[in-house]
């Protein structure tokens, strides 16, 4: 179970692609956010470990809610002998060595928004009067480096930007970053053009991937990695396709319950809203949107590539479509592409008996196996 919680629809940031709704300030008040803990735990079956994440807006704004909220969560984890994981996603602009120390000692992991050098970060990524937040973010990302043992950057390219993704790639790796993740701005238009450059871009993504591993440097990217765990599975499980509105949920600040935090926005989408915590769930509205799960492009069907392909995940769909069933001529284009980039890494480094690459993905073969004996997250 995966619940985002929206602390506030505040930032300090005017980024020019966020779909995060800026014109309710409120903030989630704390007992609102003990309330949808205690939902979330009720909800969720108690063999299956609870995501908990921090999200926003900029959720540091908030973070002695979040300082409060986490000590409730972990007294309920260690009551009821439950399993929770805990992360925050935020631009890095406020961190600061006692926020990263709490983070630490709450084994809470960060996700980092950095979209690359400067040149690029400053593009999108701006204060609301104008000036990019690059040095700010930077900076944050350095001492996130120095103080975390466990750090995620994520990196959103836009079509103006896709070409430096290679720069991106080799400019976080040669500042401490080692999981990244590249995400597509899923509000922009991608013309032909942008979408014709996809498979060079991405091959150029991999060849970088390969020679850190030849290099004895391990590095993790959701696009290669999350392929090639697929590879390694032939293809999404029953349980692995999008699970928005029943495994995914997202919280308001008003305590609005939406199928994805990326479908929040500015808490006004009644076609979404799957009620609010304090009365419960709409169940009409939620079998209307688990109905609406899925691909219904015909030409999916019958493609090659389908069962390695993420065209189920309805917050991308409906964000690039208009539908939560109905994927995107990029989003194809896209799959496409990394799939094949994909294949090219493990085919490589595979075949070259890369010793580190093998490790990397050992470990998730070892989890799998114990999952399966266990019983655990069926």
């Amino acid at each position: 179970m995966r619940a985002s919680l929206s602390l506030t629809h505040r930032c300090n940031l005017s980024c020019k692609y966020c779909y995060s709704g800026r014109r309710i300030k409120e903030d989630m008040p704390l007992s609102l956010a003990y309330k949808i803990v205690d939902f979330v735990f009720e909800i969720t079956p108690k063999y299956q470990t609870i995501e908990f994440s921090f999200f926003g807006g900029e959720p540091l704004l908030c973070f002695e809610t979040i300082k409060e909220i986490t000590d409730y969560i972990r007294h309920k984890e260690f009551e009821e002998k439950r399993d929770v994981l805990l992360s925050v996603t935020s631009n890095g602009t406020l961190l600061s060595d006692s926020i990263l120390d709490f983070f630490s000692k709450k084994n809470i992991s960060l996700c980092l928004s950095l979209d690359g050098p400067d040149y690029v970060h400053n593009l999108n990524r701006i204060y609301k009067d104008g000036p990019g937040s690059f040095s700010d973010s930077f900076q944050g990302l350095k001492l996130a480096v120095k103080k975390l043992s466990y750090l995620q950057v994520n990196s959103v390219y836009c079509p103006e930007t896709l070409g430096n993704l290679p720069e991106t790639v080799s400019f976080l790796t040669d500042n401490g970053a080692s999981i990244i993740h590249l995400n597509p701005n899923i509000t922009a238009v991608w013309d032909e053009e942008a979408e014709a450059s996809l498979k060079r871009v991405y091959m150029e993504v991999a060849n970088l991937y390969i020679d850190c591993f030849r290099r004895g440097r391990e590095i993790a990217i959701n696009l290669i990695d999350s392929k090639i765990i697929l590879f390694m599975k032939n293809g999404y499980g029953p349980g692995d396709r999008c699970g928005m509105g029943e495994t995914e949920w997202g919280f308001a600040p008003s305590g609005n319950m939406y199928p994805c935090e990326r479908l929040i926005g500015n808490d006004d989408n009644p076609e979404l809203c799957l009620g609010n915590v304090q009365t419960g769930i709409d169940l009409f509205r939620q079998c209307s949107v688990q109905k609406l799960r899925g691909n219904s492009n015909k030409e999916c069907q019958t493609c090659v590539r389908q069962k390695y392909c993420m065209n189920t995940c309805g917050c991308t769909n409906y964000l690039m479509t208009g539908k939560t069933n109905m994927a995107s001529e990029m989003l194809c284009e896209s799959e496409k592409a990394v799939i094949d980039a994909a294949q090219y890494v493990y085919l490589t480094l595979s075949n070259s008996e890369n010793e580190l690459f093998i490790n990397h993905f050992m470990q998730y073969i070892q989890e799998r196996r114990h999952f399966q004996l266990t019983g655990v997250n069926k």
